[in-house]
């Protein structure tokens, strides 16, 4: 009789090991399952914002097009600059905005067929200047050194690879166009994220590199200011007000309606029509958020295409 209950007690304690254990699997593999169904989930909803976003970019292309059949100058209260609100889609909603990359500075404009650009130099130290950027240091030499293809370096402030690979971490000089005001914090004079914080508003990065003509009817005050070593606030706060009534339809008109003749001696550093422009577009599907940055290039017949797209901040 005892060995017959020795015999029940370890069968009971083997039924109670299996039940633990099939309860342990079934947990594994309900988890499993759940982060399998949120898995898949995410990714449909991945596709679905790309959709979207893809769509929306199609639209803003027509936009930029449309635009261009009615007129050859560029303001800020065209359809173009209007941003869109979050519109209803299937699973979330989707919103976006265009802005004229012409309105702030291109960085690559500093170097122009492989030598300086002398005139956008003079632009890009006015604009660091009005934004209380550190004083004495040439930061346009470091950008340029970045930008030229040579290891040579501009002084007293430039930095090529003599200057990158004795950091604590090094790296190469990139010797090539700047694709993202990001690429900053790599650039001598910028390492701080406070400036990177303080200027990227005023500064954008897009090719070709030839191409430094700003938009004096969507430029903001502090690039307006930097257009010329005389150009007075008083002036600026005229031109902004006066720009949204009556936008100006030449580079002429600009310089002859504020008597800025004296201090603007070369039009060709600016323009009334943009040829490059930057989509953001957001698309909320579900829980899951999606970025999406395009860069659209439009010819003067109104033809567009999509230089670059990014996602994420």
């Amino acid at each position: 009789m005892q060995f017959a209950s020795s015999q029940k007690g370890v069968a009971l304690i083997t039924a109670l090991l299996i039940v633990a254990l099939a309860t342990v699997i079934s947990v594994e593999i309900s988890k499993h399952l759940q982060l399998d169904i949120r898995r898949t989930g995410n990714l449909i909803a991945s596709d679905q914002a790309l959709l979207y976003m893809m769509t929306a970019e199609s639209w803003s292309r027509r936009i930029l097009r449309d635009d261009r059949q009615d007129n050859n100058y560029d303001h800020l209260d065209e359809g173009w600059a209007t941003e869109i609100p979050p519109i209803p889609v299937e699973g979330g909603t989707i919103s976006g905005k265009l802005t004229d990359l012409q309105g702030c500075f291109n960085l690559n404009s500093l170097l122009a067929n492989g030598q300086p650009n002398v005139a956008a130099q003079q632009i890009f130290t006015r604009l660091m200047q009005r934004l209380a950027m550190p004083t004495g240091t040439n930061l346009s030499q470091s950008v340029i050194d970045w930008l030229d293809d040579d290891l040579n370096t501009h002084t007293p402030d430039g930095a090529e690879d003599n200057y990158y690979l004795n950091l604590e971490k090094p790296y190469h000089s990139a010797n090539s166009l700047i694709y993202s005001v990001s690429e900053l914090r790599l650039i001598k004079g910028f390492e701080d994220d406070d400036i990177i914080q303080q200027t990227r508003d005023w500064l954008c990065a897009f090719g070709p590199a030839a191409n430094m003509q700003i938009n004096v009817n969507t430029a903001p005050a502090e690039v307006i200011e930097s257009l010329a070593a005389n150009m007075s606030a008083a002036t600026v706060t005229q031109i902004i007000d006066q720009r949204k009534e009556d936008p100006y339809e030449t580079p002429q008109e600009f310089v002859n309606r504020h008597n800025l003749a004296s201090i603007i001696t070369d039009t060709s550093l600016i323009t009334v029509s943009s040829e490059y422009f930057l989509l953001e577009t957001e698309a909320r599907i579900g829980q899951a958020v999606t970025l999406m940055y395009s860069i659209i290039h439009r010819e003067d017949d109104g033809s567009t295409q999509v230089l670059a797209r990014s996602q994420g901040a």
